[in-house]
């Protein structure tokens, strides 16, 4: 029998038989009456035959589950990921979950709670699926070194090491860590090409490509947790540099010799401090304060030189944003929860802006404040033992005030409503159904003109840019069968008002703007399959595709197009297997090919990337140490880049020239020994 058939027969099978296999299989994670209620525990016995070294091998190895990082939005509310840390998110925006989840060894985790469509009490932080790590209360003591290599065909090793350290007990915690790589990113190649041919019989031209770029990477970071005033107090700083250096030599040898340099450079330094403070005011009333403090200086170079004409573009941005919450929850019931919360923000970006052509020099400053304030209030009511329901509205106010070149200040009012049911008619089917109405946020580089040497583009700044909202319904279903399997289907649709894009502006060129309403449209099904019942001993098949359709009007050619950067279809396949013994793990995985486009005043760039391939085995010869030795880009995929220049306005479709590159990147291997020290 196929897996096809396999999975079709799951999803007509019967609500009672599908419990009863539930109930009869060892690794079933929870009793039906907490399914039912929407959180589902995860015991350390449920990961045995893994044997995970951290909290990302567990959260990676959850039925149905997909780890989301979050958004890089300015403010706290509304960007946090679907992963909680004994129930709270991190005070954090510089790191993402999956460095955090890694720091955490697998030995001190309790349980992991998979929460499906929000639950009394639960904060769900804008998501629909959560998972909750539950750390132990007893001491725990850890100190873990991280050493782990790329090792490129051209014999470049690029290494990350990590040393981290952390004393648990119960409320009171202490933990810190130092990293530091140097590596290269899927920049660097050998054998690329660019071709570029003019419909008016001009001579094509054939380039050779190569690039070369290193990045360089140093962090320490660290946190205590102590009791204070009757309740907890959590602080955390971070200080990084990051650096990146490009080039990219562009060799003519057709229609005659000829040569083209291009460079970037990057230095980027970024802090970061937080606080948390968290207390019950009474059995059922918590109250937890935020503050938050980051600030960055960016400094960004691009240069390119061929015949006739020599460029230097130099950018400075200093970047700040200052948030300070209040949080206040409370329990009603046990079916009834309320919850009240106030945010104030300030953001700030400096930008120093200097392009240089040849002998003429041009420069921009602009400096971007923003002052916000948010108030949201939301309930989570259970209605009945099979039916949730969650009802708020966030309140956003903001001023923006542009002074430099231009000087500006706009003020913005946005009701944010959002409602989710969640209905579950069986012990193993869930229904979700959302409608949220969604809010983007101006991105304060869009006020900064920017060029792209390399394409040869600029980017305007359109200081009437407003945020795009949406209104957005979604509905899923999902099923779980076999204990850890697990199947769902999920439909959104969002009604789009200013759409940013790209737009045509006074003075010529374009900029990201608002063009318009527009639509998008997006359908995911996801499945878990554990291999147990197909024969293979602790194999797990994941699997995510996702079709993506939208629709504006163009701006230039006023006909019906896909949003800019819309990929329409996404897939993702993954299998792993743990071996009997528990000493080894292998894995394959692969995404599909994938492509965008982006529409200009005068050109269309489509970005086409062929199939990824990747494979891993893992060894742990000691539940202290674990070897991994991944391969990925087996098939050295191609990434190729189509543009269509005009001599004008697309809208008069006369074509000046058509640009055609091509980049091979070779495999590459990776190498990780992760060794807790105690």
């Amino acid at each position: 029998m196929s897996l096809a058939s396999v999975v079709f027969a799951l999803g007509l099978a019967a609500p009672e038989a599908q419990a009863a296999a539930t109930s009869t299989t060892p690794e079933t994670p929870a009793p039906a009456a907490e399914a039912a209620r929407g959180v589902i525990s995860y015991p350390p016995s449920f990961f045995a035959e893994q044997r995970p070294s951290t909290a990302l091998d567990m959260i990676n190895r959850l039925p149905g589950f997909r780890l989301d990082s979050g958004d890089s939005a300015r403010g706290f509310a509304g960007t946090a990921g679907n992963v909680l840390i004994n129930g709270e998110r991190p005070t954090t925006k510089s790191e993402n979950l999956q460095d955090i989840l890694t720091r955490i060894s697998a030995s001190a985790v309790e349980r992991v709670e998979l929460i499906r469509g929000g639950a009394p009490g639960i904060d769900m932080q804008g998501q629909t699926i959560l998972a909750n790590v539950v750390i132990k209360s007893t001491v725990q003591v850890e100190k873990v070194a991280n050493i782990q290599t790329y090792l490129y065909p051209d014999g470049l090793f690029g290494p990350l090491l990590e040393f981290q350290a952390s004393r648990r007990d119960g409320i009171n915690q202490i933990e810190g860590s130092l990293k530091a790589t140097v590596d290269r990113t899927d920049q660097t190649y050998d054998g690329g090409a660019r071709v570029t041919s003019f419909p008016d019989g001009r001579p094509t031209i054939k380039e050779a490509l190569k690039g070369y770029d290193q990045i360089q990477n140093y962090a320490a970071r660290g946190a205590i947790q102590r009791g204070v005033l009757g309740g907890k107090l959590r602080v955390n700083g971070k200080l990084e540099y990051f650096s990146y250096d490009r080039d990219v030599t562009y060799t003519q040898y057709e229609p005659g010799p000829g040569r083209q340099i291009s460079g970037e450079t990057d230095a980027d330094w970024t802090g970061e401090f937080g606080a948390r403070y968290d207390r019950r005011l009474s059995p059922r009333t918590d109250l937890q304060l935020v503050f938050l403090q980051n600030l960055g200086d960016d400094t960004y170079g691009s240069t390119l030189v061929k015949p006739g004409n020599d460029e230097d573009y130099r950018e400075r941005d200093k970047t700040g944003e200052s948030i300070l919450r209040a949080e206040l929850k409370q329990r009603r019931s046990d079916t009834l929860s309320l919850e009240g919360s106030v945010e104030g923000a300030y953001n700030v970006l400096d930008g120093d802006v200097r392009h240089r052509i040849n002998a003429d020099t041009t420069r921009t400053q602009t400096k971007v404040e923003e002052l916000r304030g948010e108030a949201a209030g939301k309930a989570v009511w259970r209605a009945t033992p099979k039916l949730t329901v969650e009802a708020g509205a966030r309140m956003e106010v903001s001023r923006i005030t542009q002074t430099g070149d231009t000087d500006l200040e706009r003020s913005f009012f946005y009701p944010k409503p959002r409602v989710v049911a969640t209905w579950n008619p069986t012990s193993v089917d869930q229904l979700r159904v959302r409608v949220e109405r969604e809010v983007g946020q101006l991105d304060f580089g869009d006020f900064i003109a920017s060029a792209d040497l390399t394409a040869g583009s600029q980017d305007g700044a359109d200081a009437n840019l407003e945020p795009q909202r949406s209104w957005v319904g979604e509905a899923a279903w999902e099923r779980r069968f076999w204990g850890a399997g697990s199947i769902s289907a999920t439909l959104t649709h969002s009604e789009i008002q200013d759409v940013v894009d790209y737009k045509p502006i006074v003075g010529g060129g374009d900029a990201p703007s608002n063009i318009g309403d527009g639509r998008s449209d997006q359908f995911v099904i996801a499945l878990t399959v554990p291999t147990q019942r197909l024969g293979i001993s602790g194999g797990q098949l994941k699997t995510r595709f996702s079709w993506f359709d939208s629709e504006v009007t163009d701006p230039v050619t006023f006909e019906k197009r896909r949003i800019t950067n819309a990929t329409p279809f996404v897939c993702n396949v993954s299998f792993t297997r743990d071996m009997p013994g528990g000493k080894w793990s292998w894995g394959v995985s692969t995404s599909c090919a994938n492509e965008y486009s982006r529409f200009r005043f005068n050109e269309v760039r489509t970005q086409r990337a062929e199939q990824y391939f990747e494979g891993f085995v893992e060894w742990k010869p000691r539940p202290d140490l674990t070897v991994r030795t991944t391969l990925s880009n087996w098939t050295s995929r191609n990434v190729t880049r189509e543009r269509t220049i005009y001599k004008g306005s697309r809208a008069d479709n006369v074509v000046d020239k058509n640009e055609y590159r091509s980049l091979p990147f070779e495999p590459y291997l990776f190498i990780q020994v992760r060794k807790r020290l105690g």
